[in-house]
């Protein structure tokens, strides 16, 4: 009994390590009879039905998004990039100002403006012609016939005279550049020097219309300075002078 009490821990241990390796011994046996049992023999699987008017619209559309997305709108009446401004008005009342700027101007009308040359009167001599300018500015020539410029006082060369009936078409060499023109006694030579504008400006704070603008005119826009840039048949150019930011405003053509 003495010997059990000092050692019955030991006597414990050793009759479980005994017991885990009767286990492990039958273990070893139980899988060695499993290998040596006869394989089990599986069939052929069973075939497959097609898979037929499967919709795969869904899927598309989402792969179509993926890899075609829409393009990014930084500008409009969104606010993300665009804060708005509000402005006080001579009253104290406040606006918001949705549309200000280049952005509510618009072209109403553009004309072209001509440089003109029309024959005035004949003389033995030559034929006294009066040239006009886009803007205004005047001059009265005297066409001589055939002869030289003189180069301190340049005068239009009449190169040839011809027309049917009562009408005279003289061709002309204009002493400033050189290039020979029509000029009929019905119907004088007309070409396209400059434009003018009429614009709208419609923001939120006020509507203002600008007739007969040129180019290097100036627009005050809600209190902002423009500059007219540059001016054709069907556009008008406006620069902000103090972002020097520049917008072309397109003309259809209409009224």
């Amino acid at each position: 009994m003495q010997f059990l009490r000092r050692h019955f821990e030991k006597l414990i241990l050793s009759l479980v390590l005994a017991g885990l390796g009767a286990v492990a011994f039958w273990l070893y046996v139980a899988v060695k009879e499993v290998k040596e049992a006869k394989p089990i023999a599986y069939g052929p699987p069973p075939g497959a039905k097609p898979v037929t008017n499967l919709d795969l619209s869904p899927l598309r559309a989402a792969l179509s998004n993926l890899t075609e997305a829409p393009a990014l709108e930084l500008s409009g009446e969104h606010n993300l990039f665009n804060p708005v401004t509000w402005k006080r008005k001579p009253n104290g009342d406040l606006v918001k100002m949705t549309r200000q700027g280049a952005a509510a101007l618009t072209v109403a009308e553009i004309r072209p403006l001509y440089f003109t040359i029309s024959l005035d009167r004949g003389s033995p001599q030559g034929f006294f012609m009066v040239s006009k300018h886009a803007f205004g500015h005047q001059t009265n020539w005297f066409g001589v016939y055939g002869r030289p410029a003189d180069p301190l006082h340049p005068y239009p060369i009449i190169t040839n005279t011809t027309g049917p009936g009562n009408t005279l078409v003289l061709q002309v060499r204009i002493p400033e550049d050189g290039i020979v023109v029509p000029v009929a006694s019905n119907a004088p030579y007309k070409k396209v020097e400059a434009y003018e504008a009429d614009l709208k400006y419609n923001a939120s704070d006020s509507t203002n219309v600008f007739t007969k603008m040129h180019m290097g005119d100036s627009l005050w826009l809600s209190g902002e300075l423009f500059k007219i840039l540059a001016m054709t048949s069907n556009a008008v150019t406006v620069q902000d002078t103090r972002t020097a930011q520049k917008a072309e405003k397109q003309w259809n053509g209409g009224p």
